[in-house]
């Protein structure tokens, strides 16, 4: 089985082989998901973490995953060509929502009969949270979401004939109303992260061409934009309680600058360990949490207790992990866990 990646359409999918600066985007993306995964597994050991570790989660945490929604969204048009509408929900249902269910169940019942060692306290009611609050599910929640959103996105498409501008208009007003959802995540992080989606789909056409690919490889840009995201940045820090209007536009900055320094990144084909984490990422997003959770056991009872140190050992050691395990499961006919059963049609040309 070839390697999926994380936004399910990326360019090598579809056939396109220079757009290979997604794989970076997402390879970057899904490394600082991972540091923040492992930073709140160490705080729940109880040991002492210093203020700057946490200062660094939070002040990169803006753009993360809006930028994967965003991908995700430059590529919409190009699926939905492809495979037609029911072709592409089926898609989607096969590599988002299928893996999401089956792992969420895994990691359910893994915590509750490890519960000695696991930091989740989870009862036969998180079974039912996969579908109402993913946000309590650890890292789960944005297969569902993705899902989701690209969900509603095709239905406004197909079905009520929304345009672009309709679509980034509805995206604005979930922005506007996502507080009042908080309750339901499920709702929550549809209205907070379609307009990230419609803005993808938006600028799909002027960013997927070979002029607007040589200009975003031009480092005089990424130079430009760096002291603009090095400050929107620490503002966010500094403000973790802001606007969500103004949260979107942070969370931009952030996207758009690590855009362009994974287009240069690309060019220069350097650093290539990137490209191949974001090829992975999807099965990195899957198991890392899991697999990190035995690796910080082990850690600690050897006598590891410096937290830079394990934050750094737990990083190196999950994502490589994760990609192991993915591939000795394929080796052993498991692929079934990561993908659904649904069969694609490609529209009909």
């Amino acid at each position: 089985m070839q390697a999926t990646t994380l936004h399910m359409e990326n360019g090598r999918q579809l056939g396109v082989a220079r757009y290979q600066w997604v794989d970076y985007a997402k390879g970057i993306a899904i490394i600082l998901v991972v540091y923040r995964h492992m930073l709140y597994g160490l705080q729940h050991t109880g040991l002492p973490v210093a203020q700057w570790i946490i200062d660094g989660n939070n002040m990169l945490f803006s753009f993360r995953m809006p930028l994967f929604f965003l991908l995700s969204g430059l590529f919409f048009q190009a699926g939905l060509k492809k495979r037609g509408p029911a072709g592409l929900l089926a898609d989607r249902t096969n590599n988002l929502l299928y893996p999401y269910i089956i792992w969420a169940a895994i990691q359910i019942t893994l915590q509750i009969v490890f519960s000695r060692f696991a930091n989740a306290d989870r009862s036969l009611w998180s079974y039912a949270e996969i579908f109402i609050q993913p946000r309590s599910l650890d890292q789960l929640w944005y297969l569902f979401a993705l899902f989701n959103v690209t969900a509603l996105y095709l239905f406004n498409h197909s079905i009520a004939r929304f345009n672009t501008t309709q679509q980034l208009l509805l995206g604005l007003v979930f922005l506007g109303l996502a507080p009042w959802a908080v309750p339901v995540s499920t709702c929550y992080d549809v209205m907070l992260h379609y307009i990230f989606f419609s803005i993808g789909v938006a600028v799909a056409p002027s960013l997927l061409n070979d002029n607007a690919q040589q200009q975003l490889a031009q480092g005089k840009y990424l130079l430009l934009l760096l002291p603009v995201f090095a400050y929107s940045q620490w503002y966010f820090l500094l403000h973790q309680q802001l606007n969500l209007f103004l949260y979107a536009v942070i969370a931009l900055v952030g996207s758009l600058f690590m855009i362009l320094l994974s287009a240069w990144l690309a060019k220069f084909n350097v650093l290539g360990v990137f490209k191949i984490i974001g090829t992975y990422s999807l099965y990195i997003y899957l198991l890392h949490v899991m697999l990190a959770a035995v690796l910080r056991s082990m850690l600690i009872k050897c006598g590891i207790h410096n937290v830079p140190v394990l934050l750094l050992l737990l990083i190196a050691g999950a994502i490589p992990l994760s990609v192991l395990v993915y591939k000795t499961m394929l080796k052993y006919r498991l692929g079934w866990l990561f993908k659904g059963p649904f069969k694609v049609k490609k529209a009909n040309v």
